[in-house]
């Protein structure tokens, strides 16, 4: 998990990488149900329990954009997100003798 980690670390610092990280005491826009991924703004792939749905409807886009829209809204970028998963990736580096 810590070299996981340690990777979307190395990624963030990408020039056309942004990546944000909702931390978990922050208030969730909404209820995370599903994982879904958007491909510009014409196509939407929703993966639910049992099935993967591909949808190029406008409304469908339009409601996965608005909701990545509020939970990026709430997440943590750049220096921050990187301290916080830092910080969240040493807590699976064994334990060090401290002076």
């Amino acid at each position: 998990m810590a070299l996981q980690l340690d990777r979307l670390v190395s990624v963030s610092r990408l020039p056309n990488v942004s990546l944000g990280v909702v931390p978990s005491g922050r208030r969730m826009p909404d209820f995370p149900m599903t994982c879904f991924s958007l491909h510009d703004d014409r196509l939407v792939i929703v993966e639910t329990f049992h099935s993967e749905i591909t949808t190029r409807d406008p409304k469908d886009v339009q409601l996965y954009l608005d909701t990545f829209e509020r939970f990026a809204a709430v997440a943590v970028y750049g220096d921050a997100m990187r301290a916080l998963v830092e910080g969240i990736r040493d807590g699976f580096l064994p334990q060090q003798e401290r002076s």
